[in-house]
């Protein structure tokens, strides 16, 4: 019978430790396992490749297959009560024995699923004890006018403040001029406020760097977090999720700009001697318009790159070429937001210019590869918003059945879920035993997470029935179609599309949801 393992570290103990991961599966290794799953991902995220691979693999496998499953402690695994009892549920019924190396525990007991509810709740306390130290540091920085912990390509921070980085960076032949990284970003700034968008610049800075900024298409990612036997255990057979928890910064990725990101750079306070707080829209992750940024300003006025009126003069050459292309418009809700992508390099079409039908009384939008602008992709013609809609929309009328199938779901819920049930059994088992804090926090943790799986449940039976309605009134019928609201045909696109992929003005692939 075959050996299982499974392996997790977080990005920072990646990011700290090349070798962490390795270590790990060395020792699953030598402890017998022959498949190893693993991840480089937080223990609060459950939507991990190699856990989802895992649970999945042993749900397809064949009874007395596989004997056993090896991880270090339980922690590697989750701290999430019912991601936990559905990867045991699945080794119960297939017959595998779960084996911690470093905490052995025991499921078969009261006490067992005790010490484990108690353990997964101490994990999912620490966690948030974690982010609360973190936010608190972050406001005593913020109260004492720190510098963040990482700096800006062009600084470095010496003694809790942000200083010029005159460390050698580039030498451009042609001119024989040398440029360290602070007087490199100097150069970009000067180069904006010549040319005057943020697009040219790109494009003129590559030109003058000598980068060759051609797109390629983006491949799909479909690649197991899984070593076989006969794979051998370093770093170059590990597939790395996200950026391999290595937090690589300009220039040592090489001075290839995206106009998003030479955006942020060009409106950054910290080169007009400013620091700049609360950024983000929590908890959606979301980044806030640079307007609405909260600025402290005199933290380091002698080690700034720009002056203050420059900066205000970036910000506000950007607004204008912004509102020059949207000159008295209303608020636009695209129903194809973040849908439409390149055939040639696969990124996403943006909006370039409007036009007002007077015939038809309607406004006619244009959309275009957004590398087209900066020399990265050849695929310059445009598309316009209604022929777009029409291409697509043609598409979903034939495959209205098919696309409500990929809907389909089973909505007579005659029980609740075994991981439901698995929960509640450990809460009863909780609710036996004498009060103490850490019991209370375990029962607390495991009440939320069985009212947030059974809402979750209801939720998709109820919402379900409307999908199932209004997407096949929509796409069977042309006329209701037109009819609805534009965000009513955002929300049933983005319900239903993976992405549309477009040649130049014409619809080559819509690629539906494969929703389970």
């Amino acid at each position: 019978m075959d050996v299982w393992g499974y392996a997790r570290v977080s990005t920072d103990e990646q990011a700290d430790d090349e070798g962490a991961l390795i270590k790990q599966m060395r020792r699953l290794r030598s402890a017998g396992a022959t498949k190893i799953y693993y991840d480089v991902e937080s223990r609060t995220s459950d939507k991990r490749k190699g856990l989802l691979q895992l649970i999945e693999d042993i749900n397809i496998s064949l009874p007395e297959k596989v004997s056993k499953l090896l991880f270090i402690r339980i922690d590697r695994l989750t701290s999430s009560s019912m991601t936990f009892y559905r990867l045991m549920d699945a080794l119960k019924k297939k017959g595998i024995q779960p084996i911690a190396l470093d905490e052995p525990f025991d499921l078969s007991s009261i006490g067992g699923e005790l010490t484990i509810d108690v353990r997964l709740a101490a994990s999912k306390y620490e966690v948030k004890m974690l982010g609360m130290r973190v936010k608190k540091e972050r406001d005593a920085r913020k109260a004492n006018k720190k510098p963040h912990w990482n700096a800006p390509l062009g600084y470095v921070v010496e003694n809790d403040k942000y200083k010029r980085d005159d460390r050698p960076c580039i030498c451009l032949i042609a001119d024989k001029i040398e440029m360290t990284r602070s007087q490199l970003m100097r150069f970009v700034f000067d180069t904006f406020l010549k040319v005057g968008t943020v697009s040219q610049t790109v494009r003129k800075l590559h030109d003058i760097f000598g980068i060759q900024a051609n797109a390629v298409p983006k491949s799909r990612n479909d690649t197991v977090n899984l070593l076989g036997e006969a794979e051998e255990i370093i770093l170059e057979n590990i597939h790395k999720s996200r950026s391999g928890g290595l937090n690589l910064r300009y220039p040592h990725t090489s001075l290839k700009w995206s106009v998003s990101g030479l955006r942020s750079i060009l409106v950054n306070p910290v080169y007009a001697g400013g620091t700049l707080y609360n950024t983000v829209v929590r908890p959606k992750g979301h980044r806030k318009p640079f307007d609405e940024w909260e600025v402290t300003w005199g933290t380091h006025e002698d080690e700034a790159i720009i002056t203050r009126e420059e900066h205000e003069r970036i910000k506000a050459m950007i607004r204008g070429n912004r509102n020059n292309r949207w000159v008295n418009e209303q608020k636009y809700t695209n129903p194809f937001a973040n849908l439409v992508k390149c055939q040639h390099c696969g990124a996403a079409y943006s909006r370039q210019c409007k036009k007002l039908v007077k015939k038809k009384n309607f406004v006619r939008h244009h959309y275009q590869c957004s590398f087209y602008r900066t020399g990265a992709c050849s695929n310059g013609r445009m598309i316009a918003s209604d022929e777009l809609e029409k291409q697509v929309i043609k598409y979903l009328v034939c495959e209205a059945e098919r696309l409500a199938g990929l809907v389909e779901q089973d909505i007579h819920v005659t029980e609740e879920p075994q991981e439901v049930k698995t929960l509640r059994a450990s809460l009863n088992t909780l609710e036996a035993l004498p009060s103490n804090p850490a019991i209370e926090k375990a029962k607390e943790d495991m009440r939320m997470q069985i009212a947030n799986a059974i809402a979750t449940t209801n939720n998709t039976c109820k919402q379900y029935l409307i999908a199932k309605e209004r997407i096949l009134a929509a796409f069977s019928n042309q006329k209701y179609w037109e009819g609805l609201a534009v965000e009513d045909k955002r929300v049933l696109l983005q319900g239903c599309i993976q992405k549309i992929v477009v040649d130049g003005n014409l619809v080559t692939t819509v690629e539906l949801l494969h929703l389970h």
